[in-house]
């Protein structure tokens, strides 16, 4: 089932936030073998700020942490602009604001096929 979630990605530009740079690159290669674009990986909130102003973004895949720094201020963006996007963190999840409390929130290592269906909301048809 985790294979045909991922597809849920096809075709979709996927904004990566994370600041450890081996998960975004192994989070990356498996985007890309899934066939989104993707957009960053971006290692800090100003970075990540920067790529959602300035690109096309179907949906973001958020680190809670970053380089001494809280994801919030790009949470907040994201949902402003209406971007669906999910928490992928080891962090403990009483960190994240209440305002924030509905949105999806994996632990890593990231498992795309469940963030895929948080993020579009969706099963491919096979699933039925």
């Amino acid at each position: 089932m985790e294979n045909l979630a991922i597809e849920l990605f096809a075709g979709k530009r996927v904004l990566i936030v994370e600041d450890e740079y081996f998960l975004a690159d192994e989070t990356r290669r498996k985007l890309e073998k899934a066939g989104a674009t993707v957009i960053g990986p971006a290692a800090g909130v100003t970075a990540a700020l920067d790529l959602v102003e300035n690109e096309e973004i179907d949906a973001a895949i958020l680190d809670v942490h970053l380089e001494g720094e809280f994801v919030f201020p790009v949470a907040e963006e994201l949902e402003r602009r209406d971007i669906p996007f999910v928490f992928a963190t080891a962090f403990d999840p009483s960190v994240i604001p209440v305002k924030f409390t509905g949105f999806a929130l994996c632990e890593k290592p990231t498992e795309l096929g469940k963030i895929a269906e948080a993020l579009f909301g969706q099963r491919p048809a096979e699933y039925h």
